[in-house]
């Protein structure tokens, strides 16, 4: 970048925070000159569903539970619920492309504590897992109610892949009549139209987004010399080009029991590979041959959920349905070819979830029971013979007994048969958690319990047989944690002490053709402390300041190495007031583990601002700043190193009709 683009982004740069800087000096004015509200704009009370299955106060809860409602969705300046979640303690996302985008079969995904492919992320307490890994980008931001974050081992209540927690988006199940239009505009070709209705029964949202092309995503790459060959590159770097993608969440209250969900997703994305030189200079040299690839991607994503509920019998049940079809060809710009990719992939997750709750000894316990039953398929669309499902049953069970009106011990179990097309598993996973009311603003608990999780379907086969999984075993193991919190009407502080230690890691390697394949590497281990603070400082501002400090590692051949980054420092602060909404939000991630070349892989920070202003009861106006220090932030945390967006603005309008 020569000098005068320099200036002219620095001046771009200055010049917004001054707009930014004057509108809080304003409203910071006009809130010293305002009565004060009789109610606060602000709550830290929350109550939790996810955690324990039934509602629960969060000083009740045996875990760390992070909630993000709309409005702090709306302020944290994120485009999109993955990097929403970028910004709570203790959750380090994972992305090929800027905000969640995933490239082909390269499936961006939320890490919790640096453990890998262990988050289970629900929707309306529905799994929407496919594969082993999650996915956030079918979820229209405008359609989020809530989100509750539960950290720590939940495979007795859950199953499978919530190794290092739960993620649970909460959808809007209607409300008051309304119909809104809205239109955003960036740089870097961003574009985004939505419309949404809602009334008491029935809740609409349709956004569709467009992506400008980013020369370089990447920082410069080179081969090492045992992976010089005819079909690797020697110097090269990534790039993205344009993409688009289309949300739908449509929800129906049936009745005051019954509710129908579905979400929707498609995407057309793609990036490519580019040499740094002109092959046609040195045709005889094979590596020049293999130059600049494009590859493109129609991924299309539908879940769909029947919910039962009735609370006066506290009676749930819920009908689930994801599938995930992803079509991806590459082109190779020099030898002008284009061929379909051998990942292409359908996959489907259909069950049924019940349970029932009893209280029992006046009031004083809770005994819940559950019942699962599910049915996974994969099959590759492309190589012949690559298909296989999995049948899941599982019987749970969780009982809260409480010794005292201090001391209250929660006991839990699982039960699974796993019908699966390489080995049959018999699984039993048990818990305990304890929780002592200290006073009415504070309490220490205590969480142990067992996680278990399968390999993915995608990674049994060998060429086009179903191979014995090459030997893959379940990965498994135990998670300890305990913590204190302190919750009052204006303050919170929440402190964990957790350690992680499995057997089995999924990881990728070499096999003898050069192709990365998935193994057991060995073991997992973590062990770290984590704090959070959040204050409301009047009816006006709230403030919140998190810690993360772990040492995930996962042993292999060589010894024990560094998977995740080992520290993490978020920051934020929110006003509002009448017409008026400011927030900034910072995010810290350092102590990093080195990529493929031996280098450490540098710190990132990302800091974020939005600016919301009413102008009227039916208009509001929206400014986006991201990645305001224009860093090239590495969002991937393994051998390659992907950027995110450098700085980038959106500016929208909604209007309601």
């Amino acid at each position: 970048m020569n000098k005068c683009s320099k200036k002219r982004k620095l001046r771009a740069q200055v010049a917004v925070w001054t707009v930014l800087f004057s509108l809080s000096s304003i409203g910071m004015a006009a809130a010293q000159n305002a009565a004060q509200k009789a109610d606060t704009n602000f709550t830290l009370d929350s109550v939790i569903v996810t955690a324990q299955r039934t509602e629960t106060r969060d000083l009740a809860t045996p875990a760390t539970v992070t909630v993000l409602d709309a409005k702090e969705l709306k302020n944290s300046g994120a485009r999109t619920v993955f990097d929403a979640l970028a910004f709570t303690q203790g959750i380090t996302n994972f992305s090929y492309g800027p905000g969640g985008q995933d490239y082909g079969a390269m499936d961006s995904r939320v890490v919790i504590r640096g453990f890998d492919r262990g988050a289970l992320v629900l929707v309306n307490g529905a799994p929407i897992n496919l594969l082993n890994k999650n996915s956030l980008d079918s979820i229209p931001m405008e359609a989020v109610e809530r989100i509750e974050i539960v950290k720590g081992a939940s495979s007795t209540l859950y199953g499978s892949e919530a190794f290092g927690g739960v993620i649970n988006i909460i959808t809007k199940k209607g409300g008051e009549p309304q119909t809104s239009v809205g239109i955003a505009a960036g740089n870097i070709g961003y574009r985004k139209y939505s419309a949404n209705y809602t009334d008491k029964n029935v809740g609409f949202f349709y956004s569709k987004q467009e992506f400008g092309a980013q020369n370089r995503t990447s920082p410069d790459r080179s081969s090492l010399p045992d992976d010089i060959s005819s079909n690797k590159l020697k110097n090269y770097y990534q790039n993205r080009g344009e993409g688009d993608k289309e949300n739908i969440n449509l929800t129906i209250n049936l009745s005051d029991k019954w509710n129908f969900n579905y979400l929707r997703s498609e995407s057309n994305n793609e990036y490519g590979t580019t040499p740094y030189w002109d092959p046609t200079t040195d045709p005889t040299n094979k590596s020049a041959k293999i130059n600049a690839k494009t590859y493109r991607y129609n991924d299309v994503k539908d879940n769909l959920t029947f919910t039962y509920e009735d609370k006066e019998n506290a009676f749930k049940s819920i009908a689930f349905f994801g599938s995930r079809d992803l079509y991806g060809k590459t082109t190779d710009d020099y030898a002008h070819t284009t061929k379909v990719n051998d990942s292409n992939f359908k996959a489907k997750n259909i069950g049924l979830d019940t349970q029932k709750s009893w209280k029992l000894r006046g009031n004083k316990d809770n005994l819940l029971v559950g019942i699962l039953a599910s049915r996974e398929e994969y099959q590759n669309t492309v190589k012949q013979g690559q298909e296989a499902d999995r049948h899941n049953y599982a019987v749970y069970a969780q009982y809260s007994y409480q010794l005292s009106p201090e001391f209250t011990t929660i006991v839990g179990a699982r039960a699974q048969k796993i019908d699966d097309p390489v080995k049959n598993q018999n699984v039993f996973i048990p818990q305990i958690q304890t929780v002592y009311k200290i006073n009415d603003t504070s309490s220490w608990y205590t969480n142990v319990g067992k996680a278990f999780q399968m390999p993915p379907l995608n990674q049994y086969f060998e060429k086009n047989k179903l191979a014995s999984g090459r030997d893959l075993k379940p990965q498994e193991g135990w998670n300890y944690e305990t913590g204190y919190k302190i919750i009052n009407g204006d303050s919170s502080w929440k402190f964990a002490v957790y350690k992680m230690d499995f057997k089995n890691k999924f990881d990728y390697d070499k096999d003898n053709e050069g192709k990365d394949v998935l193994i057991n590497k060995g073991k997992f281990r973590n062990t770290g402390f984590e704090a959070e603070y959040n204050k409301i400082i009047n009816n006006h501002w709230k403030a919140n300041l998190g810690f993360n400090y772990g040492n995930p590692e996962m042993e292999d051949k060589d010894g024990w190495k560094q998977t995740y980054p080992k520290m993490q420092v978020s920051a934020g602060v929110q006003y509002e007031m009448d017409k008026l909404q400011t927030s900034l939000a910072c995010n810290y991630l350092t102590k990093r583990q080195d990529n493929r070349y031996g280098e450490t892989i540098p710190s990132a920070i990302t800091l974020n601002a939005v600016v919301n202003y009413n102008m009227s009861a039916k208009d509001t106006v929206t400014l986006n700043l991201n990645n305001i220090l224009d860093k090239n932030n590495v969002i991937t945390h393994g051998g390659y190193d992907y950027w995110d967006l450098p700085f980038n603005w959106t500016l929208s309008w909604n209007h309601s009709l």
